[in-house]
Formats: C-alpha cells, structure tokens, sequence
C-alpha cells in the first residue's frame, strides 16, 4: 500500500510538473504566432496538443520515425543554467512549413538556400519565443547560440544529439505544436527542451510562485515514468491516433 501511495504522489507532482511546462509552452507559442503573424500579415495560430517527458533513447520509436528524413534547428542556452532546444520537422512538414514562410504557391518551387533559411528563421522565432517565456519565469538574462540546422535521419539527429549531451541528459521535454493558418493549412512538429536539472528545477519553483492551477483537459500529458517499456511507447501512440 506504501508502494502504491508513493507511486501515485510521484504521478501526480509530475502531472503537475507538466502543467507547469504546459503553460510556459503555451506562453511561447503565443509569442511565436504573434511574431509569425505580423511577419506574413495573416493569423498563424500555434496549438500544443500534447507535452510529455520522454527518455532520448525511446523518441524515434515513440514518434515511429527512425530513418525518416528530417531537419532540426538547434540552439544552445548558454550560462550556469544550461538548456539545449531541437526544433523537428518531418519532410511533408517541412515543405508546408516553407511554403508558409516563403509564400510559395508551389511547394517545389522553394531553392534550397531559400528554404533552410525560412526554417531558421522559423526554428529562431519559436525557440526565441519560448527563451523569453523562460527568462519571464525566472528573471534571468538568457543568452543563446545562433541557430544551427541539421539535416538526417530522425533518430540519427537524436542519436548524434545525445553524444553533445553526455552522461548530462536527462528526460526531454517534448511539445508537439500544430502550425495552422486561414484555410486548411495544418503543419504538425516537435520542439524538444533538454535543462539542465538546475534550470528545471527552477522553472518548476518558480512557477509555484506565480500560476495557478491550470486545466488540461484537451492536452494529453506523457510522464516518462509510463513509457518505462517500449511496448508502453506503441500504445502511447495508438492511443493518441
């Protein structure tokens, strides 16, 4: 009974945990669409549904993507409290993601120089974005490094990530966000945060200070601590489907 107890304690303080990274993904997601917005001069909207903890080695089969091409943004959060961010995109996403930003009528039509300085552009709004919500957290001065986009595989963009990171990574959090604008127009990716335990130890005693309890009916909230198999990560996704 002890066991069970405890057990749903440590569920319950990680749910709470990512409410808390809910609600700064939320805050980011605003900025970000009110910058895209202004930028394109039509409402782009940027939805979160879902956030989770995930172990590294467990997200290429969590989003069923090993061996799908992909491209990344990467930045580096430099200082005491360090944080490494990977903004994601599949090649269909990509192509609509471009499209959206170079207002390309024909997705082919997009030069590759063209098109990777659109996803910088994009991955350095959005990732900027969430910096400023976490600076707002914390009151801290942040400084990060310029974006830099990789190209290969998605479990290989993981796996060459994980060497940086080292023997320091822990779980990372994941934001599927949903790009839409007027129409029809839907571009899901992922952007996935790596703090230092330092920082995350931070944002979550910070944020007791200053929100409230926030509902999260309509997001699905993944704990790393119910994907301890692999089995459990094919489920997650069935479910989610």
């Amino acid at each position: 009974m002890r066991k069970k107890s405890k057990n749903s304690s440590n569920k319950a303080a990680e749910k709470k945990d990512l409410e808390m990274f809910l609600e700064l993904g939320n805050i980011g997601a605003g900025h970000a669409a009110t910058s895209l917005s202004e930028i394109l001069q039509q409402q782009v909207d940027i939805d979160i549904p879902r956030v989770g903890t995930i172990p590294p080695d467990m997200l290429p089969k969590f989003y069923q993507s090993n061996n799908m091409p992909a491209t990344a943004v990467y930045i580096h959060l430099m200082g005491e409290l360090e944080c490494h961010f990977l903004f994601i995109f599949e090649l269909p996403e990509l192509r609509e993601i471009t499209s959206l930003m170079t207002r390309s009528i024909s997705q082919k039509e997009c030069e590759s120089s063209m098109e990777s300085s659109a996803i910088e552009e994009l991955g350095n709004i959005l990732i900027g974005s969430f910096l400023t919500a976490i600076s707002d957290f914390t009151g801290l001065n942040l400084i990060s490094t310029p974006p830099m986009l990789i190209g290969a595989p998605f479990d290989a963009i993981i796996n060459e990530f994980m060497v940086k990171l080292a023997s320091d990574s822990g779980d990372a959090l994941v934001f599927d966000t949903c790009f839409r604008r007027t129409g029809d127009y839907y571009a899901p990716t992922q952007l996935m945060i790596f703090p230092s335990p330092e920082l995350r130890e931070l944002l979550i005693r910070k944020s007791n200070e200053i929100i409230e309890d926030e509902k999260s009916d309509n997001v699905e909230l993944i704990c790393a601590e119910n994907l301890t198999e692999p089995d459990d990560v094919a489920k997650s996704q069935e479910t989610s489907n």
